[in-house]
Formats: structure tokens, C-alpha cells, sequence
């Protein structure tokens, strides 16, 4: 996986790590490719986040049958070469049935259990910020769905800049908290 995105760019969007973390311009963004499943799949989860997140295995096989390949972007949070997280991007025809088709939607986000609490989802989310502002430049939101049961998730959305639009939607396990992030465009 090569790096796409450095976070370095938007250091300031992400609170100061303590020596024991990895320092901003050590996290990368990295499009994913089929033939990196094996290394997605070491991301493991407990199980009660298991079942928001969804398996690797059906995740990759939906993006393997998708109708709209060019409109979803996978990738992993890379640190130092090791992969701690993974998200998937989707725009246009791709969208879900809750997002308007001229917004980004957030999917699949995990950060594996033994790299959780140290950043790394305030950066992934960042990055994905980051790359819809630099690759996308008429779309000014990035949404997502979050479990009303998945508390601890809709929490970090909520601390990395996400709100909740108030909407919901009935997924596949249960109700959605629809959420939102601005994208802020710097002018000049």
C-alpha cells in the first residue's frame, strides 16, 4: 500500500500525541486493494465492535461485487508502515439511501483493539476529511451512519467534529444516528 495522504497536512485537526503515540506525520493514508484483505483482517476487533464494524471478509467481498467500483475508495490508517485502521469511502451512485448523492459517506471504520485509544481514529477521520477536501472539491459534507446501540463509536464521531443531524435510518442490525462533518475549505 502506498501512501496517499499524509496527515502531517492537517496536523492541526488532530490534539497533540504524547511520546508514547505516534507523532502526525507518521500517519498515512493508503488506497486498499483486493489483495490486501489478509493485512485489513489483522485488524481485530472485540467482539461487541465486531458487530457494528462488520467482518472483512463480506466487507471486501461487497466491494469485490460492487456496481460502482470508481465511487468507493478504500483505505487504511498506516503508522510506520504497520496498518492500524481501515475506512471505506463512497460518493455519488454509491451513496446509501439515507445520504443525498452530493455528499461523501463513511463506512467500515475500525481501528484494530490493540491500537485503539491512541489518536488513531481522530486521524483516520481526519484524513478522510482531508482527502474529500483535496480530491473532491464540491462536496462539503462527509456523513455517516452510527448504531443508536454503539455508543462508544457515536461519542469519537461526535469528539472528532461529526454531529448528528437529528436523522435516523433503520439499517440492517437497527436503528441509525445519521452524523455529519463540514468540510471547511481554506480560501486564499
Amino acid at each position: 500500500m502506498k501512501p496517499q495522504l499524509e496527515f502531517g497536512q492537517n496536523a492541526k485537526q488532530l490534539s497533540q500525541l504524547s511520546a508514547s503515540r505516534a507523532r502526525a506525520e507518521d500517519i498515512q493514508l493508503c488506497p486498499v486493494a483486493g489483495s490486501d484483505r489478509a493485512a485489513i483482517a489483522r485488524l481485530l476487533l472485540d467482539p461487541e465492535q465486531e458487530q457494528f464494524a462488520g467482518s472483512v471478509d463480506p466487507i471486501f467481498d461487497e466491494l469485490q461485487d460492487s456496481l460502482h467500483p470508481d465511487l468507493e475508495h478504500p483505505f487504511a490508517i498506516v503508522v510506520r508502515d504497520e496498518t492500524v485502521g481501515f475506512f471505506i469511502l463512497r460518493e455519488k451512485k454509491a451513496v446509501p439511501a439515507w445520504a443525498p448523492q452530493d455528499v461523501v459517506t463513511l463506512h467500515s471504520f475500525r481501528i484494530g483493539r490493540a491500537r485503539q485509544g491512541r489518536g488513531y481514529g481522530r486521524a483516520g477521520t481526519a484524513l478522510a476529511a482531508a482527502w474529500v477536501r483535496q480530491n473532491r472539491p464540491d462536496v462539503t459534507q462527509l456523513m455517516l451512519a452510527v448504531n443508536t446501540r454503539n455508543l462508544v463509536a457515536k461519542a469519537v464521531y461526535l469528539n472528532c467534529g461529526f454531529i448528528d443531524t437529528g436523522a435516523t435510518y433503520r439499517g440492517p442490525i437497527g436503528q441509525q444516528n445519521i452524523l455529519s462533518y463540514i468540510i471547511s475549505r481554506n480560501s486564499g
